[in-house]
């Protein structure tokens, strides 16, 4: 793993494929004095197992000191936290969130792997984290004055450097206005609003509103605006999958366009996260909608 960037993605891949098999072998490797990126693609390739080992490993190493090891231990982590152990995994995402001494970028991640849990789970950390300055404390502040999505919009323009919780609040308004909205027209414009949220997030590579994307594919009964497909193929992991292709078979025949971009960003968040065959999420897509993944 001491190679290029190529030659350890490669070596993540088969170490994927071996599956429980490497996994001691690689958990003594992140345990070990090994280079960070060694250590790092290590933790890399134990994302999606379900073995304890990894998860033990994984939960040791987000606390080391270098932010890239710890980034990629929060990965492995992230995928229990719905589990058994999603307690115990959550009060340590957590701990390290709301941590002021750790390094912004790991911290970040810890945000961002929070994004698996339901919304009333996840902003009350989101504010009390409150990363960055100079932009409202929270997006309600800086929503209360909007009377049209328009103005939404202008804001969204003007602050896309705004903290994550500020964006993650004003996803949530503005899905609030969606829903309270009586015009149809008026409805989409503030749904547009709601997708350039999540383009600024993508370009930030935060999931931190990650939730709302999902739901949103989930209950979709027609064509979103493309900055949502945009958003999921940035930042959509094997979660994801499922909701694109719930919204690929709720398409109408007429719609072969939008099947088409639900096709191709289930494809890029397969190639992106190198998911193969053997995934439980890919699997259970694959028999249940045929044709979306090929």
């Amino acid at each position: 793993m001491r190679g290029s960037a190529t030659r350890r993605d490669a070596a993540i891949a088969r170490l994927r494929v071996i599956g429980p098999r490497a996994v001691e072998r690689v958990a003594s490797l992140v345990a070990s004095d090994a280079p960070s990126a060694a250590r790092a693609a290590g933790l890399k390739a134990l994302e999606g197992t379900d073995d304890d080992r990894a998860l033990r490993a994984a939960a040791t190493a987000s606390g080391d000191p270098d932010p890239a090891v710890a980034g990629a231990a929060i990965g492995v982590l992230r995928g229990r936290l719905t589990g058994e152990s999603g307690t115990e995994i959550l009060d340590l995402i957590s701990s390290i969130a709301l941590d002021a001494d750790r390094p912004t970028e790991v911290r970040l991640a810890a945000l961002d792997a929070l994004s698996e849990l339901p919304r009333h789970v996840v902003q009350p950390l989101l504010q009390q984290a409150g990363m960055g300055n100079g932009a409202p404390q929270s997006a309600a502040a800086g929503t209360a004055t909007f009377d049209d999505p328009a103005a939404a919009m202008e804001w969204i323009s003007a602050n896309a450097a705004a903290p994550l919780s500020v964006l993650h609040d004003l996803v949530s308004e503005v899905r609030d206005r969606e829903r309270r909205e009586p015009s149809a027209r008026t409805r989409q414009r503030w749904v547009l609003a709601r997708g350039a949220v999540h383009a600024v997030l993508a370009r930030r590579s935060s999931r931190v509103a990650l939730y709302d994307l999902r739901e949103s594919f989930d209950a979709a009964q027609e064509p979103l605006p493309l900055d949502f497909l945009a958003a999921a193929t940035a930042l959509g992991d094997a979660a994801t999958l499922e909701p694109l292709a719930r919204a690929w078979a709720a398409a109408a025949p007429r719609e072969k366009w939008w099947r088409d971009r639900l096709r191709d960003a289930a494809t890029d968040i397969m190639t992106r996260d190198k998911l193969t065959g053997r995934n439980a999420t890919v699997k259970r897509v694959r028999s249940k909608w045929p044709g979306l993944l090929v």
